[in-house]
């Protein structure tokens, strides 16, 4: 009998540990979708005759369109996403961040032709203001091949080290800025639709390893099942008496 007991606790240990990890995977998981608080495009030198030296020359509130590279000037779109309104549980952490925008065309006029082939995404602390400097603060993140894309691709940048860094430092703001990595353009929606770029945060909860769960709940089953026994040998010797 006690044998059964024991193999019943051990069964009832493993069991109990697959519902926690099931019901774990749904209750310490959040998603949250952002919106940028500003956007805007940046181009450094180009036809108005500044030069094309890295550094930002022109500004250009609420726009994020054509992200192109030429031979006489770079145009990079920027978003910024106000991060401090985040407010997460104790031990959360950011398990991915992705920066997500869409194709909307290659077909483009200005300082690129052609597709370019891939798309950097570049990481700075924004302030929620549109600065020229932010076109050489960024420090670059990854990147995505668009060179078989067409109009409508959905584009996902991974930026999860990045995100996780600013919150860990507790910024107000998380800048974003898409360039091309070589000579082309390319456009992505935001005028005249309701698709706008935006940053997805998926953040998780520590669970507990399986050994230390199934290990406490083995501990109580067996603390039980000693109980149990030396309840039974007391019982025994007074019987005898």
């Amino acid at each position: 009998m006690n044998n059964l007991y024991l193999k019943v606790t051990v069964a009832s240990a493993c069991t109990a540990l697959g519902f926690f990890l099931g019901a774990s995977e749904k209750a310490y998981s959040a998603t949250f979708t952002l919106a940028p608080t500003i956007t805007f495009e940046v181009i450094d030198g180009g036809i108005h005759g500044d030069t094309f030296d890295g550094l930002g020359d022109l500004v250009f509130p609420d726009n994020f369109d054509v992200v192109a590279r030429g031979t006489v000037g770079e145009a990079a779109q920027f978003a910024e996403f106000n991060i401090g309104s985040l407010s997460f549980p104790p031990n959360t952490v950011i398990s991915t961040a992705v920066f997500q925008a869409k194709i909307y065309s290659f077909q483009t006029l200005g300082l690129g032709v052609g597709n370019p082939g891939s798309l950097g995404i570049f990481g700075y602390r924004g302030n929620g203001t549109a600065d020229a400097s932010d076109f050489e603060a960024g420090v670059f993140l990854s990147s995505v091949d668009i060179s078989s894309s067409s109009a409508g691709d959905i584009l996902n940048f991974d930026v999860t080290p990045f995100v996780n860094q600013r919150v860990s430092n507790g910024d107000a703001f998380a800048g974003f800025g898409i360039r091309a990595l070589n000579p082309g353009s390319v456009a992505l929606i935001k005028e005249f639709s309701s698709i706008t770029p935006k940053l997805i945060v998926e953040t998780a909860e520590p669970v507990p390893e399986p050994a230390t769960i199934f290990g406490s709940a083995l501990a109580l089953g067996l603390g039980g099942w000693l109980k149990r026994k030396k309840s039974t040998q007391q019982n025994k010797t007074t019987s005898q008496h």
